[in-house]
C-alpha cells in the first residue's frame, strides 16, 4: 500500500510539474479533475485524496483545488459531478488544519449535508400531497421495482426542460408502463399556487412536500435544481443529486439490462 501510495503521490508532483509552465492553476488543476473522474470510483477517490495531500504545502493552490472541487463535484448540473470525490476533498480538509478554523467550519457543515441520502443507504422518507388529494401520502408508500423522485420548482425553467424530456423519453415511459418505475415529482417549497397551477406527465405522481419537512428538516441536501434521486425498492439511494437525465436512464438500462435506445436529447 505504501508503495502505491507513493507511486501515486509521485504521479501528482510529475503531473503538476508537466503542467505547471503552460498553464495558470486553476485550469491546471481543472484538467487533473477531469482526469481524475475517468477512473473507477476507489482509484479515483485514493487520487483525489493524494492530490489534496501534494497540495496541502500549498495553502493558495490547496483551497483553490478546493473550491474548484466544490463547483465542478457538488454541482449536480455538471459534467464533473461525483458526491464521492466531493466528500473526499471535504473530509481532507476538515481533518488536515491547513485553511483557516472558520473556512474548515463551513467545510463541515457542507459535509453533513453531503452525507445525507448517501449512495447505499436508505432514502429519508417525506410526505406529500397530489392536486386532487388532500391525504398525506409518504415516499414509502410507493411500490416498485425502481422510484424516480424528480425534485424540481414550476417556477424554474431547466425543471420545465427536464420535465417535457421525461415525458418523451421512452425508456422511462416504458418503465412505468410496466409498472418497474414510479416517477415523483416534488415540489419542495411553499408556493402552493405555483405548484398548482403546473402541469406533469400522466406517467408522473405530482406531489407538493406540503409540510416542508424537506427544507426545514433538511432532510435533503438539494444544491439545485432540478435533480434526480433513483431508489431500488427498499428505498435504498441509487444515484444521488444527479443533474442529468441522460444518466438517469444510462443507470435504468445498466439496472435493467436493456438494449432499448430511446430518442436522443440534446
Amino acid at each position: 500500500m505504501k508503495r502505491i501510495i507513493l507511486a501515486s503521490l509521485v504521479a501528482i508532483a510529475a503531473w503538476f510539474s508537466a503542467q505547471a509552465q503552460s498553464l495558470p492553476a486553476p485550469e491546471k488543476y481543472n484538467q487533473l479533475l477531469e482526469q481524475i473522474v475517468r477512473l473507477d470510483q476507489t482509484r479515483a477517490e485514493f487520487l483525489m485524496n493524494a492530490t489534496m495531500e501534494t497540495l496541502a504545502k500549498d495553502p493558495k493552490g490547496y483551497r483553490q483545488m478546493m473550491e474548484l472541487a466544490e463547483r465542478r463535484f457538488s454541482n449536480a448540473a455538471d459534467s464533473l459531478h461525483n458526491e464521492g470525490l466531493y466528500m473526499v476533498v471535504l473530509k481532507h480538509v476538515i481533518d488536515n488544519y491547513v485553511l483557516s478554523g472558520a473556512e474548515i467550519e463551513k467545510q463541515r457543515l457542507l459535509l453533513e449535508g453531503a452525507k445525507k441520502n448517501m449512495i447505499g443507504t436508505v432514502a429519508a422518507d417525506f410526505d406529500y400531497i397530489t392536486p386532487n388529494d388532500k391525504a398525506e401520502h409518504h415516499l414509502k408508500d410507493l411500490k416498485a421495482n425502481y422510484i424516480l423522485v424528480y425534485f424540481n420548482n414550476p417556477d424554474c425553467e431547466s425543471c420545465e426542460i427536464v420535465k417535457e424530456r421525461l415525458a418523451n423519453n421512452a425508456t422511462i415511459n416504458q418503465m412505468s408502463n410496466d409498472k418497474k418505475l414510479v416517477v415523483l415529482a416534488i415540489y419542495p417549497y411553499d408556493d402552493q399556487k405555483l405548484w398548482k397551477k403546473a402541469k406533469y406527465p400522466k406517467m408522473m405522481i405530482n406531489g407538493w412536500n406540503k409540510s416542508r419537512n424537506i427544507e426545514y428538516g433538511e432532510l435533503y441536501d438539494l444544491p439545485t435544481l432540478p435533480c434526480f434521486y433513483l431508489l431500488d425498492k427498499d428505498y435504498k439511494v441509487i444515484i444521488k443529486n444527479e443533474g442529468s437525465l441522460n444518466k438517469v436512464e444510462a443507470k435504468l438500462k445498466e439496472l435493467t439490462g436493456s438494449q432499448e435506445v430511446g430518442p436522443k436529447m440534446p
